[in-house]
């Protein structure tokens, strides 16, 4: 959903502001294209999305002004139309506006790791996920609890040790780990605590 919303307008811009017509809708689905293929690798590779994005943006853009230099020298001879100057103008100030909002998303701030992180556990064990709110945020990180409740007779020592053994299989080799690639510097720690016969798992993140 994310590149799509950030690299969608370049598109409708793009459409009006074209003069070819056979250009226009060769670069409309590059343009549709590079950004299905933002999304896919970004649902694929959550970690490397700001990446993803930027190097969408970096096509797109490319792909905008190599089509408009090839336009205006197949067209020298032909004045653009009044409009076209708006619509170039229009395009710059959405390429601003995207790239504002791509800094403020990489703007750093704590966060609350998803559940998934560590979920689904093994069969028969039963986690309750506890409401994310306000006051599980604090010291520039944000807390997200787990409880799990372990099979019949289980006890809290076995439990605990089934929990890491899975939490390892899930990439949990460390305490914390990076959560995001190069320009995110994210990271999401897990912690598990023994309460009796039950587990407490906390996944806290922070950008840094």
């Amino acid at each position: 959903m994310l590149p799509t919303l950030l690299i969608g307008p370049f598109l409708l811009v793009w459409l009006p502001m074209a003069r070819m017509r056979r250009l226009r809708w060769l670069v409309a689905v590059g343009l549709a294209s590079c950004t299905v293929a933002a999304a896919l690798l970004a649902e694929a590779f959550p970690r490397g999305i700001f990446e993803i994005i930027l190097a969408a943006l970096v096509v797109t853009v490319t792909v905008v002004a190599v089509a408009s230099g090839v336009e205006r020298r197949r067209l020298r001879h032909q004045r653009p139309p009044p409009r076209i100057s708006w619509l170039r103008m229009l395009f710059v100030v959405v390429l601003l506006a995207v790239l504002c909002g791509y800094g403020a998303l990489l703007r750093p701030g704590p966060f609350f790791p998803p559940a998934d992180a560590v979920q689904p556990l093994p069969a028969g064990l039963n986690a309750t996920v506890e409401p994310a709110g306000d006051g599980d945020c604090g010291s520039g990180s944000c807390t997200r609890t787990i409880t799990v409740a372990g099979r019949p007779g289980q006890s809290g020592d076995d439990l605990q040790a089934e929990v890491e053994r899975h939490a390892r299989t899930r990439g949990w080799t460390t305490a914390c780990r990076p959560a995001g690639w190069l320009l995110d510097r994210t990271s999401a720690c897990l912690l598990l605590t023994q309460q009796g016969d039950h587990l407490k798992i906390s996944l806290s993140g922070n950008r840094s």
